[in-house]
């Protein structure tokens, strides 16, 4: 991946699992682009480009290639060309200053000195040192974390190849162009660029090239949470990389890692544990441990404890190789197993150990994340559940929904409902009533749909009474649901805690301008009885099982008015469904 010189060693592409909710739009765009394979499976196909190389290498790859005045292609194997004349003592020297300037760590210095080598070439007309040129271009900026820089240097690579007519060049820029727009966050793009690849790969007939590609669209499947399709892919690597043991190692971590859930990743990862300790891969071994314990641990069986031990075997592995980067992220997947295992207090102890590491790694990325894990490690057992729609004989519609509801059961319950709105001659709902579990969950467990407040804006635009109880804790979008009804009741025994840092855009409309103020400024925790004095509810039960009740009872009399006056009063006494959305 372009941002994997960020990465000592090579790592199992569970750094692409990173989940950093507070990280901005360039490390954001990492996680995505580390999201790819591993990089002893790009060395098996022979793809070992500039980005998947040490620096060292990559210096070493391009002053070879311009002093031998060849092009080279995307793999490193290098294209031959016709015999050029001898390349120009400046342009020489422009490349050999760039190449020392990136070995000693300077970015930008690099990515001026292969600038000026690149224009230095063009302005020569010398083709066969502009590509490892364009090449040193693109392992700067990467180097120099320029998403954009390094994207227009791909899609140049990308026109000279195709108008070389080189299918095999023209591929491996493909695949670097995808790298480059998964880093920038452009999914889609990079789908369309992968199918690309993948369809000049097939008609070059060439086994590296087509698992380069293939590699590509695996990378981008997993991105666009399409893990049925990464795995079909990644198998098809694994057929192409037959007659290899190192090849087939990789392309069995390749299959572990693009589907954990599926029952073919454990074999695959006990396959690539086997292979690499066959050739005596240490690093390799690593990387397959780690695939095989978040593998362990994504199976619908519990095999938690085989999660935790295959992690804890990978931190020793990494640890003896005095790869820190990847000993955080064995300890990350331990702590992750831990987790799941109810061992919160062991989670949080491996999580704060693989903090340290990654900041020794110098990867902040990796940083971030083991700090997300020690603070959800109370958490990591919790799984989302779904929301349940009911409809009673009186034609009322009950939503019994906390924040962890799952992304298809809050779409399923808008459809249905709307459905049964539009289709039922001479039926239509009269209430719907939200029975509202407050039970706070960590960021990752809320949907898209509970995190912006487009299900409110769903089941508002039935244009039917509603009427909200609630009961727990009452925190972040569980705040919104309990103020979506025109009546709201609650429990005596609920806590509301504050601030709300995600309102709802009519919150000032529903509690008043003061109110909605000291909603979203103070800390602290409410109880019951200052909300209801405060007007943000209407009515306080007892318990849970008294404020569901009293819910029904209210819902049963506002459905007693006929259907058509009651949408009308709504329409004037209400705000619009769109404003229920969450202010982000």
């Amino acid at each position: 991946p372009i941002w994997l010189c960020l990465v000592p060693g090579r790592l199992s592409s569970r750094c692409g699992r990173l989940r950093c909710p507070r990280a901005g739009r360039s490390e954001a765009g990492m996680e995505e682009a580390l999201r790819r394979g591993t990089v002893a499976l790009r060395e098996a196909i022979g793809r070992s480009s500039l980005f998947e190389s040490r620096p060292a290498d990559a210096v070493k790859l391009v002053v070879e290639s311009f002093t031998k005045a060849k092009v080279v292609d995307s793999d490193g194997a290098g294209a031959r060309v016709p015999p050029a004349e001898a390349p120009d003592a400046a342009l020489q020297g422009r490349l050999e200053e760039a190449c020392g300037r990136l070995l000693d760590g300077d970015a930008r210095g690099a990515v001026e000195g292969a600038q000026a080598a690149v224009a230095a070439a063009r302005n020569a007309g010398d083709k066969a040192s502009e590509v490892p040129a364009l090449r040193l271009l693109l392992a700067a900026l990467a180097a120099a974390r320029d998403v954009d820089g390094a994207l227009r240097a791909a899609r140049e690579l990308t026109k000279g190849a195709r108008k070389a007519g080189d299918r095999r060049a023209q591929v491996f820029a493909a695949v670097l162009v995808v790298d480059a727009l998964l880093a920038s966050g452009e999914p889609g793009q990079a789908a369309s660029a992968a199918e690309e690849a993948v369809t000049v790969a097939r008609a070059a007939d060439d086994k590296q090239v087509l698992a380069a590609a293939l590699g590509a669209a695996v990378a981008v499947h997993q991105v666009l949470g399409k893990p049925v399709a990464a795995l079909k892919a990644a198998t098809e690597v694994l057929e192409l990389a037959q007659g290899s043991k190192r090849s087939e190692a990789a392309a069995s971590l390749l299959v572990a890692d693009a589907y954990p859930g599926s029952r073919e990743a454990v074999a695959a990862a006990k396959a690539a544990v086997a292979g690499y300790r066959e050739l005596g891969d240490k690093l390799g071994e690593g990387a397959a441990l780690v695939a095989l314990a978040f593998a362990h641990g994504d199976q619908v069986e519990q095999q938690f404890e085989d999660a935790r031990r295959a992690a804890m075997d990978a931190v020793t592995i990494f640890r003896e190789q005095g790869d820190r980067a990847g000993e955080g992220l064995a300890l990350s997947t331990a702590s992750r197993a831990c987790g799941l295992k109810e061992e919160a207090g062991q989670a949080a102890s491996l999580a704060r150990e693989a903090q340290q590491a990654f900041r020794e790694a110098g990867l902040s990325l990796g940083e971030q994340y083991a700090a997300d894990l020690a603070i959800d490690a109370p958490y990591t057992s919790m799984q989302q559940s779904g929301a349940r729609l009911l409809l009673d004989d009186e034609q009322r519609a009950h939503i019994e929904i906390n924040e962890s509801a799952t992304q298809d059961s809050l779409e399923s319950i808008v459809t249905t409902l709307h459905h049964y709105n539009s289709t039922h001659q001479n039926k239509w709902l009269k209430a719907v009533i939200l029975h509202v579990e407050g039970t706070p969950v960590p960021a990752r467990l809320q949907s898209y749909a509970m995190a912006t407040g487009t299900f409110l804006v769903g089941i508002r635009s039935l244009g039917v009474p509603m009427v909200s109880c609630c009961w727990g804790t009452i925190s972040g979008p569980s705040w919104g649901l309990a103020l979506a009804g025109d009546y709201r009741l609650t429990s005596a025994d609920t806590r509301f805690m504050l601030p709300i840092t995600r309102p709802v855009e009519c919150l000032a409309q529903l509690v008043g301008q003061n109110t909605a103020t000291y909603l979203t400024m103070e800390s602290g925790t409410l109880s019951a009885a200052t909300v209801l004095e405060m007007g943000v509810f209407h009515q306080v039960q007892s318990d849970q099982e008294q404020v569901q009740k009293g819910a029904t009872e209210q819902a049963k009399r506002i459905s007693n008015f006929p259907v058509l006056s009651a949408r009308q009063t709504l329409m004037c006494m209400t705000p619009d469904s769109e404003k229920y959305i969450f202010v982000q």
